[in-house]
């Protein structure tokens, strides 16, 4: 049996904001970043490795919670990228 991954989707239906994307030094840093949001008690950050990316993660958060998860990423050697779009603000 073959387990295929379906790439994030936009779930609107809470505040969760769009998946974006972390790129992290090296793939141990990434697969490091990704363990620590999935032991993170609050909930309020998800995080999944990117396909065919060794260095990459997909990532979001609620509202309010983006510095900790920037912290968190950081810590791993990474970052996460934000595009605003000037329009939207």
């Amino acid at each position: 049996m073959t387990h295929v991954r379906k790439f994030p989707v936009d779930d609107r239906s809470n505040d969760w904001g769009r998946w974006t994307t972390a790129h992290f030094q090296t793939g141990d840093g990434r697969d490091g970043f990704l363990r620590a949001v999935a032991a993170m008690p609050d909930g309020g950050w998800d995080a999944e490795a990117t396909p065919n990316d060794g260095l990459g993660a997909q990532v979001r958060w609620r509202a309010g919670r983006f510095l900790r998860l920037n912290d968190v990423a950081y810590s791993h050697g990474g970052r996460i990228t934000v595009h605003i779009d000037p329009h939207s603000v």
